[in-house]
């Protein structure tokens, strides 16, 4: 047996994740990739994903392995049947042997996430970026939103943040947060530890409701202390997230 380490990108406005489920193979990332590596090897291969992104969720430096039965074929030759196979909405970036021992998931030490919004005092509306980018009709206080993202950084219960209640490991570490402007966007990232359902996206929609003035810096204190979903902002769409990459 032979495991395999492969970085993958994909546009996600067509799949309902990463990890399959029995109901839809078809329409996530996981299930067209073990589709193509089990033709290719005629036996079931499962191919497992650092992290699960969620429905509609981009990503540029996913990280997944495979244990295939040998390894009579040379990384290019894997590399090549997928990208024949593959739809065009996902790519293969590369294909490398690794230790046995590798796991993407639980060997991960962070991973990170970008999302962007286009301002509502942009020079034009967006054109190539309109898919990617959640559309402001309101003014941003960036200084704000700034603001409230120090009081998210290091670790903390972040079952606030989350639409998943029955969850057991709700603490995580979020390493850094950044919120940058340009001349048409607000350009928010972060890096964690790891992730609970939907914890990012409730993040950057706290984080534009205290920019937009309709929270305070101190909801995310009090979220922290209620644990309670009605203490954030809301969870902000899905099509302007990406995930980045992904750190061991």
């Amino acid at each position: 047996m032979q495991n395999y380490k492969m970085m993958i990108a994909y546009d996600g406005r067509k799949y309902m994740g990463y990890n399959k489920s029995k109901d839809n193979a078809e329409k996530s990332i996981q299930g067209k990739l073990e589709m193509i590596l089990s033709k290719l090897y005629d036996q079931e291969i499962e191919v497992i994903g650092a992290v699960n992104t969620d429905a509609g969720v981009h990503a540029k430096g996913q990280v997944v392995n495979f244990i295939a039965p040998d390894n009579r074929l040379s990384e290019k030759e894997i590399f090549d049947y997928i990208e024949k196979y593959l739809t065009d909405d996902i790519i293969v970036l590369s294909v490398e042997t690794v230790d046995e021992r590798f796991h993407s998931r639980y060997l991960m030490k962070s991973a990170t996430y970008e999302y962007r919004l286009w301002k509502k005092d942009a020079p034009n509306r967006p054109l190539f970026e309109r898919h990617y980018v959640n559309l402001m009709n309101q003014t941003i206080n960036v200084n704000k939103s700034r603001e409230a993202a120090k009081h998210l950084l290091g670790e903390h219960d972040f079952l606030a943040f989350t639409t998943n209640k029955k969850t057991k490991k709700s603490i995580k570490k979020l390493i850094s947060l950044d919120v940058r402007e340009t001349t048409n966007e607000i350009i928010i990232t972060m890096t964690a530890n790891g992730y609970l359902l939907n914890m990012e996206r409730v993040i950057v929609g706290t984080l534009i409701q205290v920019g937009l003035g309709q929270l305070p810096v101190s909801t995310i204190q009090k979220a922290f202390e209620s644990k309670d979903l009605n203490d954030v902002g809301h969870k902000a769409s899905a099509d302007a997230l990406c995930l980045l990459s992904v750190q061991y």
